[in-house]
């Protein structure tokens, strides 16, 4: 048997061996469902490889506003606006990464957990969130607070979310192989 065919068998073996977690973020007002963080607390982390994403400032904002990554990978950080703009932080990790022209990018790659406020010298009303975790296994809800987490293995999780300004208790989970564990985290006060 040739190894691609073997490699095939093996893959096709193991990949009905994951299952997903799907379901809302909830909230008393409806501009508090997009941008919650929902990521594995407890169980399989997934595999630490480096990655880059990317963040722009364009219209005089930070796209996207939330942006969930994992411990190790690098943010590019892109100038697409007309002016001048900036990053810095002032948690975690501290930086600052000067300012730049329209066109040009600088990076930053984390090595800490936690929530990384990103905002601009130039333009003081620009604010966004890069939340570090140690984990690549995380959804980010969308405007209707619905989230997904693909491919984790079968087993039990602990879940916890971040939010802008609410808060929600961890959650326990079991995930079946093939399977969808479907859960709500009604978000409230910090």
């Amino acid at each position: 048997m040739t190894t691609w065919i073997l490699s095939l068998l093996v893959a096709t073996a193991f990949a009905g061996d994951t299952g997903r977690v799907a379901g809302t973020v909830t909230a008393a007002a409806a501009k508090n469902l997009p941008n919650a963080v929902v990521y594995v607390k407890g169980g399989d982390k997934g595999a630490t490889t480096a990655k880059t994403v990317k963040m722009d400032q364009n219209g005089l904002i930070f796209l996207p506003r939330v942006l969930p990554i994992q411990k190790g990978w690098t943010v590019q950080f892109t100038n697409s606006d007309p002016v001048g703009h900036s990053v810095f932080t002032l948690d975690g990790e501290k930086y600052d990464l000067g300012t730049w022209p329209t066109g040009e990018s600088r990076s930053y790659t984390f090595q800490k957990t936690g929530m990384y406020r990103q905002l601009c010298k130039v333009h003081d009303d620009m604010i966004a969130y890069i939340v570090v975790l140690d984990t690549a296994r995380f959804g980010l809800s969308d405007t209707k607070g619905a989230f997904a987490i693909e491919g984790l293995p079968a087993g039990d999780y602990t879940l916890g979310v971040w939010s802008e300004k609410l808060a929600s208790p961890d959650q326990s989970i079991h995930v079946t192989a093939g399977g969808t564990t479907t859960l709500t985290f009604p978000l409230g006060a910090k």
